[in-house]
């Protein structure tokens, strides 16, 4: 730096070296008190180091398991093998970031105690998930995963605490699912059970009419007719075969007379034992289809109700991953948490370039004042 005709200031690179070189010692002792300062107290005795634990895990598809399961393959596409898309992440992400489960670790790892709090006292949840926020981050990867972050002063605890809160996203999402799963299984037992008894009941019905002897309507109908109605006709021939045989029995041997009247009593005989089927038949036939279509018609819905009900007893018994896990979280063997090396690099560059911006004013401080008087 140097001065033209008083009233000027400008920049002289090799003014500026020797400006330096003039105030070397200064600057150097303030960068070297400075990295020492910096490392010694963002050493473990003055700042406890923060280890960092993370996982990564894609969010799997959200498909129902039992439509999945019991649906033949060519017709449907297996989503239990897919990876989910923004919507499934979105939800994790929204778990993953809600108080109960902040609540959950908290409570599970005494992190009150832990973060050194005085635990004879009550101690809010709210201050407690604040001081546990700060540790913990949740975010989606460039690459559209999910990424738990923890930080503790205890390698083992961050990464056993990473793990555990991807687990339980896993488990919150699956319990809040078989709250909705056990409704509808609720529902469709209802319905499967009162099926079943319609079907009990017509059931019955039809026992009572088989015990009266109504097996098959259309087959007993066709062959007892057919069988009335020919003995019927040839009781009919018979009886006019005997009238004739009276009436001339002195010209007729007595045998053919008594086949005749065996054979009018053996037709007699059959015409009274269909009668009564027939008119049953007649009385409960209509009873008897009805029954019949109906039960047809209850078996069609019993056995909807029935794959309805195995697939929604499948939805609220099983449950599939909602994760597939990338990377779990290993004991980290390095602290992450205070950066000593890049803390103490930085406050060294930036002393030194304080002291070059200080050295530059104080150069020129002479030359502003002379310049402020002259005006004056």
């Amino acid at each position: 730096m140097k001065e033209q005709n008083d009233q000027s200031y400008s920049f002289d690179i090799i003014y500026f070296v020797q400006l330096i070189w003039k105030w070397k010692i200064p600057v150097i002792v303030a960068c070297l008190i400075s990295t020492l300062a910096t490392y010694i107290f963002t050493g473990p005795k003055f700042i406890t180091p923060l280890y960092k634990a993370s996982v990564i895990f894609y969010p799997t598809s959200n498909t129902n398991l039992s439509t999945t399961l019991l649906t033949e393959p060519g017709n449907q596409g297996y989503g239990v093998l897919e990876f989910g898309n923004d919507e499934d992440a979105e939800q994790l992400l929204q778990i993953l970031s809600s108080d109960d489960m902040k609540n959950n670790v908290i409570i599970k790892y005494e992190l009150a105690a832990h973060y050194g709090l005085d635990t004879s006292k009550t101690i809010s949840m709210l201050t407690m998930r604040a001081l546990f926020s700060k540790n913990l981050e949740v975010k989606q990867t460039e690459y559209k995963a999910i990424e738990v972050i923890v930080y503790d002063s205890e390698p083992e605890l961050a990464a056993e605490m990473a793990n555990y809160i991807a687990n339980y996203a896993d488990s919150k999402k699956n319990d809040i699912q078989k709250v909705k799963a056990k409704e509808a299984l609720n529902i469709i037992t209802e319905e499967y059970n009162r099926q079943i008894k319609m079907m009990d009941s017509l059931n019955v019905t039809l026992a009572v009419l088989r015990n009266l002897g109504i097996y098959d309507y259309f087959e007993q109908s066709s062959q007892l007719n057919e069988a009335y109605t020919l003995n019927k006709i040839r009781l009919e021939q018979e009886q006019a075969l005997l009238k004739v045989y009276e009436e001339n029995k002195s010209a007729l041997p007595d045998t053919l007379i008594i086949k005749s009247k065996a054979r009018v009593k053996g037709y007699q005989a059959a015409v009274n034992s269909i009668k009564p089927t027939l008119d049953l038949i007649s009385k409960h036939g209509g009873n008897y289809l009805n029954s019949i279509n109906t039960l047809e018609m209850e078996r069609k819905k019993l056995l909807s109700l029935k794959m309805r009900y195995e697939s929604a007893k499948m939805g609220f018994e099983k449950t599939l991953p909602q994760k597939f896990v990338i990377n779990s979280a290993d004991k980290p063997e390095i602290a992450s948490k205070p950066r000593r090396l890049l803390t103490t690099a930085i406050v060294s560059i930036s002393t030194l370039l304080f002291a070059l911006v200080a050295i530059v004013l104080l150069d020129y401080l002479p030359t502003l004042r002379r310049n402020y008087f002259e005006r004056n």
